[in-house]
């Protein structure tokens, strides 16, 4: 006689458990996990960025789509576009269409380039924590707040910096995203498993 084999559904934060899978390969593998290369970083902000207003699963289904239009995240590249590259992505239905979102990219990029060069913007997002994770022990998403002071004092660095498009909300997305926050909430699998690289 066969024995029946029970497989428990792991427990995920709330927005990942919704049956969408490419969110939950996105929760499982990707949120939350510290991200230390620059272009990976750049990618994750300007992803925020345009999620700004939207929903983060449109965003993540464009994501492909935001890679190839994007010239894969290259932040040299990119800082490069021209008025053309503009006119190019106003006129490419696969991404979300936002000149002020389209133009802040170009302009992070080239700030990106001119004052951070090679991985120096990951040693300047990670030094707003000393290169340390911030844990949190959030019950559930309601109590996720919608940015914090951390995150008001990166998006105002940012900003004196000459990033555009940059606000503590879309900030604080971008420190969860990026694994300096994990906002794992306590019933998650990956709760148990934090600041895992």
């Amino acid at each position: 006689m066969s024995k029946l084999i029970m497989v428990k559904e792991l427990r995920r934060c709330l927005w990942a458990q919704q049956g969408d899978k490419l969110m939950q390969a996105y929760h499982d593998c990707e949120w939350g996990r510290p991200e230390k290369d620059s272009q990976k970083l750049f990618e994750l902000l300007t992803l925020e960025i345009f999620q700004s207003g939207l929903s983060w699963q449109t965003v993540l289904h464009k994501r492909a789509n935001f890679c190839r239009a994007f010239a894969h995240f290259d932040i040299a590249a990119i800082a490069n576009f021209t008025n053309a590259d503009v006119q190019r992505l106003l006129n490419d239905a696969t991404i979300i269409r936002n000149r002020q979102k389209i133009t802040a990219t170009i302009n992070n990029a080239q700030i990106v380039s001119q004052k951070f060069p090679r991985e120096q913007f990951s040693n300047y997002i990670w030094s707003f924590t000393h290169g340390q994770v911030i844990n949190h022990c959030y019950q559930t998403m309601s109590d996720i707040p919608k940015f914090d002071n951390l995150a008001w004092l990166v998006s105002q660095d940012l900003r004196q910096q000459q990033f555009k498009f940059i606000g503590p909300t879309i900030v604080y997305a971008f420190l969860q995203a990026a694994g300096v926050i994990n906002d794992h909430t306590a019933d998650c699998f990956l709760a148990k498993n934090r600041a895992v690289n």
